[in-house]
């Protein structure tokens, strides 16, 4: 089996460069990464992951929280990214069950005092999410995919995420159907409060009045918040279009509201929906979507969590707080 040294005279850098590789990857420039990434793929090098947590006193583990139902359709190929991520940097992810953020938070705690976790990542952000206060109080790593919606952690610096730029997403296929004939353009919302769901929409707003299809009263009027449910996005559509028979085009801000809007459809081609997820719904039935782009998520998320280990136990701030702020961008996908 390949070792360390192996992969350093193979790269052509030291020891220590391949070890700040897999621990302290912040200080290792992104030139000699790719070099040391190659090599460890080329010669199939494996951390020995039991050796190295006795000697750093360290689980080497990404925790992750799955729940029986309301995650977003890319929770599943987002969480196989996340696992080969980790695989590449010599850490394993490990989920525990969450069935509310009372119930993750009990969790937390048997985790922690147990020593199974190095860094937290955490899904399905909300207003004020509870789970950042405990950890930040508890001096726990931490990452989200989302971002820290409210008024307070909005203002936090600190916390690191990785979100998708649902605003600009949006924005982009509502452009798309604008710019290939569509002038009565509706929206099937989520709920406030969401931040996820408020961003989104924002989207739509930005593109159709920039486009002067709409005015800002006009706006509230062509819009319908839903339960996000397939049963949900049929009454909606049902109601948007009760309101406004003359619309050519519906965007949903989830290929769940899509589904259902599509299914109420049916045979009324004149009416185009778009969603966002690309989940099988959306690909079986052929409406368009946005993509949301899994393996850069993940790489974005796993690097952060490194960073974040890192800062716990050298009692450090990393320099650049931006670089824990990554909004990436969704891929419109044509049906």
């Amino acid at each position: 089996m390949a070792s360390i040294k192996d992969v350093a005279r193979d790269a052509g850098v030291s020891s220590q460069t391949v070890s700040n590789y897999f621990n302290n990857p912040s200080i290792v420039t992104v030139k000699t990464k790719a070099k040391v990434e190659k090599s460890v793929q080329k010669l199939g090098y494996i951390p020995n992951a039991s050796a190295r947590r006795l000697r750093n006193q360290r689980s080497y583990t990404l925790a992750v929280g799955i729940a029986p139902s309301g995650y977003s359709q890319i929770f599943d190929p987002l969480l196989h990214a996340l696992v080969s991520e980790a695989d590449n940097h010599g850490l394993r992810i490990m989920l525990y069950k969450t069935d509310s953020k009372t119930d993750e938070i009990r969790q937390f705690k048997s985790l922690v005092s147990g020593g199974d976790v190095d860094c937290f990542i955490l899904t399905d952000t909300v207003y004020d999410d509870p789970r950042i206060t405990w950890l930040t109080s508890h001096n726990q790593a931490f990452v989200l995919f989302g971002r820290p919606w409210g008024q307070e952690t909005d203002r936090d610096s600190s916390t690191a995420w990785v979100d998708v730029n649902g605003r600009l997403g949006i924005a982009d296929v509502t452009r798309h159907l604008i710019v290939t004939g569509h002038r009565r353009i509706g929206f099937l919302g989520w709920p406030d409060p969401s931040g996820t769901g408020s961003d989104r929409r924002s989207g739509w707003e930005d593109a159709m009045l920039t486009a002067k299809l709409a005015s800002k009263d006009e706006l509230k009027s062509l819009q319908i918040e839903s339960e996000d449910n397939i049963r949900a996005g049929q009454l909606a559509c049902q109601k948007l279009l009760r309101k406004h028979p003359d619309l050519d085009a519906i965007v949903c801000v989830s290929d769940t509201l899509a589904t259902g809007a599509h299914t109420f459809l049916r045979q009324d081609c004149h009416i185009d929906i778009t969603g966002f997820d690309n989940n099988s719904s959306a690909q079986s039935l052929g409406f368009i979507s946005l993509e949301q782009p899994s393996s850069e998520i993940a790489h974005e998320l796993v690097r952060i969590a490194i960073e974040k280990i890192s800062e716990i136990e050298h009692g450090t701030v990393h320099a650049d707080l931006q670089s824990q702020h990554v909004l990436l961008t969704p891929r419109i996908v044509h049906g």
